[in-house]
């Protein structure tokens, strides 16, 4: 079938908003193509089976720790010392982006193209006192409206209240520089806590068939009730999801689902006023004045992948057979639309029935749809994906594998369940956990940061650039 460059080219960036896996297979004959084709998707890696007390942490009763859970239990240890609890009594106590400071370091009245722009910012709480720890989730971005252009900046914490905000100044003209506090280091803490104390934030509800009858059922990673369950297990992984039992119907009946918010919060009331729209991404840096950069005569390297100024023009040769497949990543799939499970599987198995070759492109985005549950859920996931990457690097060292980050997001939608620093966190663990992987990212993170989205869903245009940078790599 012949495909136009554009219906390519939104057809992928369809892909791309969703939380999933791709594979592209260039194929060079038709003999692929059909074996490929004709793989199935099954249940048969599934434990279907009835369980009558609800499931505790972890997922499966282990005699002792697997090498999965040790490292997920590393893991958490480092992030609970980088994110230690920061109670508070009164609001006027967290961390003000009205008081505090930001000192541009060493200024000049114009700057050269490559040159860095260093920053020192002082917190300060909302009566003046100067902050004696870090931890401020901050988000530093620079911009030419001139240009289109944006990219981000960096942002080092010091621990004790100051922090060093650096720019590359990739662009001539004025720049505008831009400082949020997207929450305090309080409000950081009281997320952080909140997030490992429940998985009942989004509750599933499972739609079981038995001939003409339909009914209906709640499911979820962890159930508290004492009913009968069906256990949807995988043992190898050890990942696991539950749905209450329907009497007189079998767990295998289950073949629909959808989600919905459940009015359930672990913040305290005081807490939940440092998420109130007047207090989150709050700009520092209000009354700066642009940045004047200029060409200058002094060759400097300067990395345009950083920046949200890419314009890639690339070619698709559209004489050769490419194949797409999408598929979703399995539980949790958050989505108020009813979707069907009945092919649904957990993508370490996807990538396992993946043969792999130097024609086939693999890429991977998680992310999103983890936001709401405890970390231990994401964490085990991608420990799993990265296991079964390494399984097809070492039958087929050719294979290409692409991780895609996640987006940032709308700031004020719901900041327990869904809040950016949540986000934050799970990047940083994608690229902690991949780093020994001979695998390429589409870092749309720092993209959509770059481009000041806060869009869940971004702009073509934005997704155009990621997809730019994808057959980058590709081409």
């Amino acid at each position: 079938m012949k495909i136009s460059i554009i219906n390519y080219k939104l057809l992928l960036a369809l892909l791309f908003i969703l939380a999933s896996w791709i594979t592209f297979t260039v194929f060079w004959n038709s003999s692929k193509l059909w074996s490929a084709l004709n793989l199935s998707i099954s249940f048969h890696y599934w434990d279907n089976s009835t369980k009558s007390i609800f499931p505790k942490i972890p997922l499966i009763p282990l005699k002792s720790l697997t090498e999965t859970e040790l490292r997920i239990k590393e893991i958490m240890e480092k992030l609970d010392q980088q994110i230690p609890p920061r109670p508070f009594d009164h609001v006027n106590t967290t961390s003000s982006a009205t008081h505090s400071t930001a000192t541009i370091l060493n200024p000049r009245d114009t700057y050269c193209r490559g040159d860095q722009l260093d920053i020192l910012l002082e917190m300060r709480d909302h009566l003046g006192h100067r902050k004696q720890y870090g931890g401020d989730f901050l988000r530093a971005r620079m911009s030419s409206p001139t240009l289109m252009a944006g990219a981000s900046g960096k942002v080092t914490d010091f621990n004790n209240g100051t922090y060093l905000i650096s720019f590359t100044l990739f662009w001539e003209g004025q720049v505008s520089l831009s400082l949020l506090l997207i929450h305090p280091s309080e409000g950081v803490s009281a997320l952080w806590r909140a997030r490992n104390q429940g998985y009942d934030r989004v509750i599933f509800i499972g739609q079981f068939v038995n001939g003409t009858s339909q009914v209906h059922s709640e499911c979820g990673l962890i159930l508290k009730t004492s009913a009968e369950l069906c256990q949807y297990m995988d043992n190898r992984d050890q990942e696991a999801f539950y749905c209450m039992r329907p009497q007189h119907i079998p767990c295998a009946a289950l073949t629909h689902m959808y989600s919905k918010n459940k009015q359930v919060s672990y913040l305290s009331k005081q807490e939940k006023s440092l998420f109130e729209r007047s207090n989150v991404g709050v700009e520092i840096m209000e009354k700066f004045n642009t940045i004047s950069v200029s060409k200058c005569n002094t060759l400097k390297s300067v990395d345009l992948h950083e920046s949200g100024k890419l314009q890639h023009q690339l070619a698709v040769d559209l004489d050769r057979n490419i194949n797409i497949r999408w598929q979703k990543h399995c539980y949790p799939l958050i989505a108020s639309m009813t979707y069907s499970v009945k092919e649904i599987e957990y993508l370490t198995r996807a990538i396992d029935r993946t043969g792999g070759e130097k024609n086939t492109i693999v890429v991977i985005s998680l992310g999103q749809h983890f936001r709401p549950f405890p970390i231990d859920v994401f964490i085990r996931r991608a420990l799993n994906v990265h296991k079964a990457i390494q399984r097809l690097l070492l039958r087929s060292p050719d294979t290409m594998v692409i991780i895609k980050t996640e987006n940032i997001r709308e700031m004020y939608n719901d900041a327990e369940r869904f809040s950016d620093f949540h986000g934050y966190i799970q990047y940083l663990i994608i690229k902690d956990i991949f780093q020994d992987l001979s695998v390429s990212i589409v870092d749309a993170w720092d993209i959509t940061i770059a481009y000041g989205t806060n869009n869940v869903h971004p702009p073509q245009h934005v997704v155009r650039n990621q997809i730019n940078i994808l057959l980058n790599y590709i081409c």
